[in-house]
């Protein structure tokens, strides 16, 4: 039984995708690669200026000095959540504690909001995309700014 023109047409696509996948996997594992030889040896604080740039780090720096290691925060997304900034701040600031808000831009009235601050985190750190570093600003002072413009 000879195979059919479709069958072979089929295969011969088939062997083309391997070929093609196959010389991509190559060409993305030596990339990872070279990536792994010029970042060995690196610090968290030397993987952070790489990836995010001096800015941040600068203000990871400072707001690591800021709050105690074992204090809280409250954090802000200062993007639409699906940028996942909040989580990279989160991680870059542990293990202090954080306590999520949401968005900027769709937090509660004032009123409402001051009492679900909780009086222990006594800094408020709203975290931006990868091109702007997050900031850091006291309860009370994030307070009167919302007081003063409320979106």
């Amino acid at each position: 039984m000879r195979p059919s023109l479709f069958s072979r047409l089929a295969l011969g696509l088939f062997a083309v995708f391997l070929a093609v996948s196959l010389f991509q996997a190559a060409l993305a594992t030596a990339r990872s690669g070279i990536l792994l030889l010029h970042a060995r040896g690196e610090t968290p604080y030397e993987e952070r200026l790489r990836a995010y740039g001096p800015d941040y780090v600068r203000a990871i720096e400072k707001i690591r000095r800021a709050i105690p290691r074992d204090g809280a925060y409250i954090l802000i997304s200062g993007v639409p959540e699906a940028e996942g900034a909040p989580y990279w701040v989160k991680y870059d600031l542990a293990p202090r504690r954080a306590l999520y808000l949401g968005e900027l831009r769709s937090l509660q009235p004032v009123d409402r909001l001051r009492k679900r601050l909780p009086r222990a985190a006594r800094w408020v750190v709203i975290a931006y995309d990868s091109y702007r570093p997050p900031v850091l600003i006291e309860r009370f002072k994030f307070i009167q700014e919302r007081k003063r413009r409320p979106t």
